[in-house]
This record gives C-alpha cells, sequence and structure tokens, in this order.
C-alpha cells in the first residue's frame, strides 16, 4: 500500500538483515545454475590452453564426432570412420573404440596399475561419467592422472583420429605410446608437477 507522506526505502531480499552486498550480487547470478566438476577435471589440471579447451568441449560431447554433426543436421558417415562397425561419438572413440583401448592397456602396463586397465571400468554413457570414474581411480595420484589420462592421452587419440581420416595414415600403438610418453615429458619441462609425480619413477 502507497503512503505519501512515507519516503520510500529499499529491502534487498538476498541477505538476512535487508542489506545489498556485492557478495550477494555475484551470488545471486549462479541462482539456478548447475555444479559441475570441470573445474576439477579440466580447468585446474596443467596442460596447455588449447588442451584444455579442447577437453571442455569434449565432456560435453561438442567435439565434431559423428554423433554430434548428427544432431545439428550436418553430413557425416554416421557410423566410425576408424571402426566401420559402430557409431562415432565421443565415448566411443576414447573408451570403447578397439585401438584406444590397445593405449588404454599399455598405459597401465606402463603406469603400473591395473586399476586403469579398460576390464577394470565401470560402464559409462558418456566422457563426462568416465572421465568422472576414472577420476576416483585409486593409487593413483589425482592431479598427474588428470593431466596424463584425462587430457593429454584423449588429445593425443582425437589427433590420431583426425590424422587417419583427413591424411589416411595411421599410427601403430607403440608409437603413439611413445608419442604420449614423449609429450608427457614435454609438459613436465614446462611445469607439470604433478604429472612428473606420476611418470618419472617409471
Amino acid at each position: 500500500m502507497l503512503h505519501p507522506n512515507t519516503p520510500d526505502t529499499i529491502s534487498w531480499k538476498l541477505t538476512n538483515n535487508r542489506k545489498y552486498t556485492t557478495g550477494s550480487a555475484y551470488r545471486a547470478q549462479f541462482l539456478g545454475s548447475t555444479p559441475t566438476n570441470f573445474n576439477l577435471l579440466v580447468w585446474k589440471v596443467w596442460a596447455p590452453p588449447k588442451c584444455k579447451f579442447f577437453s571442455w568441449l569434449t565432456i560435453q560431447n561438442r567435439i565434431w564426432t559423428s554423433d554430434t554433426l548428427y544432431a545439428r543436421g550436418w553430413p557425416n558417415p554416421q557410423i566410425c570412420p576408424l571402426c566401420h562397425v559402430r557409431p562415432e561419438s565421443g565415448i566411443h572413440l576414447f573408451k570403447d573404440y578397439r585401438f584406444t583401448r590397445r593405449i588404454w592397456v599399455e598405459i597401465a602396463c606402463w603406469l603400473g596399475n591395473i586399476n586403469l586397465h579398460p576390464d577394470a571400468w565401470a560402464a559409462s554413457d558418456s566422457v563426462a561419467d568416465w572421465w568422472s570414474a576414472l577420476d576416483h581411480t585409486i593409487c593413483v595420484a589425482k592431479q598427474g592422472l588428470r593431466s596424463l589420462i584425462i587430457i593429454l592421452v584423449c588429445w593425443e587419440a582425437w589427433k590420431e583420429r583426425n590424422v587417419r581420416i583427413f591424411e589416411h595414415i595411421g599410427t601403430p600403438n607403440h608409437l603413439l605410446l611413445q608419442k604420449i610418453k614423449d609429450e608427457a615429458q614435454l609438459w613436465i619441462s614446462a611445469g607439470a608437477k604433478h604429472l612428473a609425480r606420476l611418470v618419472q619413477r617409471f
């Protein structure tokens, strides 16, 4: 009800004392937002910025695999251009495709941890679920694991996929594993301390 002789007052509903604060205004911007673990899995991990950006797209299923192209109505092969059997998706390319599974087997042997072997993985329907499950692998330093498994190996697998599609050249498993090891050493030289603790003892 309006009172002509009463001065107007402003009441801020987002604090208990009804007074405005910049902190409450900042928090108001996130009302209704959905929390994610992207910060832990991607942004706080040591990796080159381009690899982090790639990982951020990957975890949201926004890389240009056949399923994403199909969803947008763009031309696509509909099946995986590598295995020619199953539809291509991020989870197929990085987790289920037989070539990358062999890489994971060799990574598990390299690091001496059977929990990283594909046979030890739980079923996952998305890259986000799979990465979150990998992040809870026991007996592995989490920060180093996030750099090596969640970013570096998937980055190298993506580059290998593109070379096979666009240049029609394939790298044998043992050479791709060596590329991953060499790249890991470059990341370590550039400051990936947690990755160093994970791999330098092997």
